[in-house]
């Protein structure tokens, strides 16, 4: 059985630890990191997906890593550097967040 694919979340806590439950339900290894521990991993290349609300910290992996650029008002303009990306507006539904993520990760 391969390897569940990893997901990096750099979120408020609330958010993340929801991000966190919904992610494993749907079978991901799901990381809550702050942007220190997420940029370790990202160096490292063991991150298959970043899940964020601030992609401009991250810009430097933008062409490596796809993003799920999370805000109330996302200014797309912020994840310009992210070759692969998709923008979901807070508050979402699980199942919004399910379609995002298998998108951009090439199961969906």
């Amino acid at each position: 059985m391969p390897e569940p694919r990893h997901i990096v979340v750099v979120e408020d806590l609330f958010i993340r630890q929801f991000l966190q439950t919904a992610l494993r339900r749907l079978g991901y290894r799901v990381t809550g990191a702050m942007p220190a521990e997420a940029t370790r991993l990202l160096l490292a290349g063991e991150v298959d997906l970043l899940i964020t609300n601030n992609p401009s910290t991250f810009a430097d992996f933008g062409a490596d890593v796809p993003l799920l650029y999370l805000a109330a008002f996302p200014d797309i303009e912020l994840a310009a550097c992210f070759r692969r990306c998709v923008a979901l507006r807070k508050p979402f539904q699980t199942s919004e967040l399910r379609t995002a993520v298998e998108q951009l990760l090439g199961n969906g």
